[in-house]
């Protein structure tokens, strides 16, 4: 099929107007970010090409800061709780638990799960993802660029929110991406123009970089425009560049080259024009309204409103304090002519006649603070209870209003399963649009690079899968721990009155749940056909035991019954009556 957009121009122009109507969608959203990033996280949004490298002060409406401290406790709550870097937090498996048991499948996905944590570990996931998780939390949608990288496998990059605008494909999954940004020249010639013999394309910028390049004005900006959207020519079966990845990306440099001096074909140039094996793009949202391309709803987005009575509360009681300190004075006017001071140990000369007086208040402040303290209390928790702040930090803390006595330890284990089961969604979604995606590219990437062991025969057509064993995936199977302790503390004793009910158990699958449930390491847990395969071989030592015993004991009766006098109904008589059954 003929490509209408082959044309460069067309295609710019194509390009250009998907961009434009993402931005056009997005915007309704931009006057809320930028109030979030104003009373959370002030230097995560960046609405304008130039605003980089800025160190303007961006944090004048921040005056208590238990937002922006709550933000940073989710942050690494959960980077912490999912993908912490100090434990294994997701391992390869299979659909088949069976199969994945076979010792030969079982040690290689053991071995490239392994790999992919020494991967994970060398590059900068690990510097990238709190970074996502803090975008989640605070404006609802985060996005980072997965990509290949010759040293390390593979480079993480985080864009900070308005950079970047994102489009659903008819499943509203994450399927277009389109971002603008700024380079200097000396950036884009490296990035983009720069060849291996060190020579430069220069068919590729327009002609105001080449301008500023010849003149030595190396850090000139430059505005860049970048898209990653389907590939409608994909065919796998074509050797031809155009058709052979499934996800196309172009960049190109942003701006009208109408102008006087810019060249004839600028309006037709590309940067870079490529293609990616998966989309490259891991696009997070805490949590999604209908077919919305954005997070309508995260913590940020809920403690917003608290977050401004804070600071116009805490505003307000400071002012409070510097009247009590400072307050506002009245006296008469021969004192403005004269030498007055307010230092403590000086002193003022006035004389005082015909009723007038020195400096005085104006009026008596004597403020009762301790409500508006307990209302700033207040507000402060609940901005902490909306970043989940008692969740993560549940030990080290307790609720301000639930009194004095301790909690007791079933009832943190109660209070901790609510807590997940109310995170539940979120981590449910983080799985699917960041984790799974994110696993299986850099999967493919190692695949490519020849860093995954040769799979075993048996996995031979079979799809992997990701299974999280991170703190917190546990703590969500340990909710059904509990459930199934109070099944078995109910069932032993039942057992013990109707042994019947023993049959019931199945022990070898219970075994499997509970490991899995508590994310012991499947090393240790044999195989149902080993564990069978022990039991038959104790049986068969308890039968061989039990037949020995058996015959040491008729060998001794036999030899008992020799020495016994003879004669009919005799001791060998009834033994070897007893033997033959007659």
């Amino acid at each position: 099929m003929l490509d209408p957009f082959y044309d460069a121009s067309t295609k710019r122009a194509r390009y250009t107007r998907i961009i434009s109507q993402l931005w056009t969608e997005r915007s309704t959203f931009d006057s809320h970010w930028r109030d979030l990033a104003e009373f959370f996280i002030p230097r995560r949004v960046r609405f304008d090409n130039s605003d980089r490298n800025k160190g303007d002060k961006r944090n004048q409406n921040i005056i208590n800061s238990t937002g922006r401290f709550a933000a940073r406790t989710l942050q690494s709550g959960l980077h912490a709780g999912l993908t912490s870097p100090a434990r294994p937090w997701m391992k390869l498996t299979i659909p088949d638990r069976d199969m994945s048991e076979f010792g030969p499948v079982r040690e290689w996905l053991h071995a490239t799960t392994q790999r992919m944590m020494t991967i994970f570990a060398v590059s900068n996931l690990y510097n990238s993802l709190p970074l996502v998780y803090g975008d989640m939390g605070v404006f609802g949608t985060a996005a980072m660029f997965i990509g290949e990288d010759d040293k390390e496998v593979f480079r993480c990059e985080v864009f900070p929110v308005g950079t970047y605008a994102l489009g659903l494909d008819r499943r509203g999954r994450i399927t277009t991406f389109a971002r603008k940004y700024q380079l200097s020249v000396r950036q884009v010639i490296e990035e983009f123009a720069l060849r291996e013999n060190r020579s430069i394309d220069w068919s590729v910028v327009s002609t105001a970089v080449k301008r500023s390049w010849d003149a030595g004005n190396y850090e000139d900006p430059v505005d860049i425009c970048w898209l990653i959207l389907p590939n409608e020519d994909y065919d796998p079966n074509r050797l031809e560049s155009r058709y052979a990845m499934p996800w196309k990306s172009c960049h190109f440099e942003e701006g009208n080259f109408e102008n006087v001096g810019a060249g004839a074909d600028d309006g037709r140039k590309f940067l870079r024009e490529s293609g990616f094996n998966e989309f490259p793009i891991m696009a997070p949202r805490w949590d999604i309204t209908g077919g919305d391309s954005y997070g309508t709803d995260c913590p940020g987005m809920t403690a917003l409103g608290d977050n401004r009575q804070l600071q116009i509360m805490e505003r307000r009681k400071g002012q409070a304090i510097a009247k009590m300190i400072d307050p506002p004075l009245t006296g008469p006017s021969t004192l403005r002519t004269q030498k007055t001071s307010l230092l403590p140990g000086d002193v003022t000369y006035q004389d005082v006649r015909e009723g007038m007086q020195g400096l005085r208040p104006i009026h008596e402040v004597r403020l009762d603070l301790s409500h508006m303290t307990a209302d700033i209390q207040g507000v402060e928790y609940r901005i902490k209870r909306a970043f989940y702040e008692d969740l993560f930090l549940m030990l080290a803390t307790s609720d301000p209003y639930r009194g004095a006595a301790p909690p007791t330890a079933r009832e943190i284990e109660e209070r901790h399963e609510e807590k997940l089961l109310a995170l539940g969604p979120t981590l449910e979604r983080t799985n699917d649009e960041l984790l799974d995606p994110m696993v299986e590219r850099i999967f493919e990437m190692m695949a490519r690079a020849g860093l995954i062991p040769p799979p075993p025969p048996e996995l031979e057509g079979v799809d992997l899968k990701v299974e999280y064993v991170s703190v917190l995936a546990q703590a969500q199977k340990l909710v059904g721990v509990s459930s199934s302790d109070r099944f078995l503390q109910t069932f032993v004793p039942l057992v013990e009155v109707f042994p019947e009910t023993r049959a019931k158990i199945d022990p070898l699958r219970l075994v499997d749940i509970y490991s899995d449930m508590l994310g012991v390491d499947p090393r240790v847990i044999r195989s149902d056909e080993e564990a069978e395969a022990i039991v038959d071989e104790q049986a068969q030592q308890q039968r061989a035991a039990a037949e020995a015993e058996q015959a040491a004991t008729l060998a001794k009766a036999v030899r008992d019954g020799s020495q016994a006098p003879m004669g009919q109904d005799s001791a060998l008589d009834r033994i070897l009556a007893g033997v033959t059954g007659r």
